[in-house]
């Protein structure tokens, strides 16, 4: 297999989805620096950027409440952006904004550690976007990273190999194969994790996973 070039070409495909997924991590790993610096400013151009080109009033509603949601599961207030983003979806069916809160909602139910419902909606947001694989690999990773919070190691790494599988070339595909080779270290499955490592390093040279990948097998798995 020849190695994964992220062009720019995807890296605009779904603005949304890139912005999202860079912001989950974020939190994910930074969580009170992320609530204190620069990543409201960037939010907010997102909100400006999906509110103006909503081409009814209809979607434009939605679209602010969503980046108003977005605002609040930034700063970590929760029950507001949970119920917010419930409004988008019941009341907005049919437009971009409700698929894209079942998203954050799942992201919401996350950060809460309510990591059933918050697989259930990651689920509910794979269904909805198996035509974009971006966001559809965005969504059985949000999948592995429920079954790792409940010490599911096992489906998490095949849950992360699949997100990998349905968007092979996106440039978070070395990210999910780091996390399914943790996964299956945890789980005591080491040949399966030099295995993927190994991968990460023939597949994607350029990654900056690369590097860990390779002082991961240096310490003789």
């Amino acid at each position: 297999m020849s190695p994964h070039r992220i062009t720019k070409k995807e890296i605009k495909e779904d603005k949304f989805v890139t912005f999202t997924l860079k912001l989950n991590e974020l939190i994910r790993e930074h969580l009170n620096l992320v609530l204190m610096v620069a990543g409201g400013v960037i939010l907010v151009g997102v909100i400006i950027f999906f509110v103006f080109s909503s081409k009814s009033k209809r979607e434009r509603n939605a679209a602010e409440l969503l980046g108003k949601a977005g605002m609040e599961l930034q700063t970590g207030d929760l029950g507001n952006a949970t119920g917010n983003l419930q409004t988008v979806i019941n009341q907005y069916q049919g437009t971009e904004s409700a698929e894209r809160a079942i998203f954050l909602l799942a992201s919401a139910y996350y950060y809460a550690r309510d990591y059933n419902q918050a697989q259930s909606y990651f689920e509910k947001y794979l269904s909805a976007s198996k035509k974009d694989p971006i966001a559809a690999a965005a969504a059985q990773a949000g999948i592995a990273d429920c079954h790792m919070q409940r010490v599911n190691f096992l489906l998490a790494g095949e849950n992360y190999l699949q997100a990998v599988s349905l968007n092979p070339g996106g440039f978070l595909s070395p990210q999910y194969l780091k996390e399914a080779a943790d996964a299956y270290l945890k789980a005591d499955q080491k040949d399966k994790a030099r295995e993927i490592l190994n991968r990460i390093i023939k597949d994607y040279p350029s990654s900056q996973e690369v590097y860990q990948a390779k002082m991961r097998l240096s310490e003789d798995l």
